[in-house]
């Protein structure tokens, strides 16, 4: 008899567990969700005369000017610094006192500045998408200073353009800046 009410109990434990227990799985609830962040891009490319491929002049003489138009395209998402350098140089190591870089129309202290470390910094924060205004326009051989030492010889002027993303003061780590130069426009959000 004690056995039957030992084993009358334990069925009974068993069925109020689950009763109980099935009672419970119903007021449950579980959510999940996803937050997906995807960072911007810095990507520019230098426009030549409206080319991504540089001039090449063969041939050239003293005293001739040469059409040499430099654009900053932003091809990133991110709104940007920009800033050129520009470096001519003669094979050999002759003088380039005899090269003359023309700016465009005037531009470099409307549009660009001289940042009296080598290099032109855009003065507007370039958008995704958009174009500068020309840095440079042409480049003249400067006759009276072009002797015989230069015959045969190769010109190049390198240009070389950095971005940076505007935001959060990144000039300041990736170009070692402590301000921008003076006349250039302001972040703000």
């Amino acid at each position: 008899m004690k056995k039957s009410f030992l084993i009358g109990l334990l069925v009974f434990s068993l069925v109020a567990l689950l009763v109980v227990g099935g009672t419970m799985a119903w007021f449950t609830d579980t959510k999940e969700a996803s937050n997906k962040f995807t960072a911007g891009t810095v990507k520019i490319q230098i426009l030549e005369n409206g080319q991504t491929n540089p001039v090449v002049k063969e041939n050239v003489n003293p005293g001739d000017i040469y059409d040499k138009e430099v654009k900053v395209e932003s091809l990133g998402s991110k709104r940007t610094y920009v800033r050129v350098s520009i470096n001519p140089v003669w094979e050999g190591n002759l003088p380039i006192n005899n090269v003359n870089l023309i700016f465009a129309d005037g531009e470099l202290g409307t549009h660009w500045v001289d940042g009296g470390d080598g290099w032109y910094y855009y003065k507007h924060i370039l958008a995704a998408g958009a174009v500068t205004v020309p840095l440079l326009s042409k480049v003249e051989i400067i006759g009276s200073l072009t002797g015989d030492d230069y015959q045969g010889k190769k010109l190049t002027v390198n240009v070389k353009a950095e971005a940076v993303q505007a935001s959060h003061e990144a000039y300041k780590d990736a170009w070692g800046l402590s301000n921008m130069p003076t006349g250039i426009e302001p972040w703000t959000e």
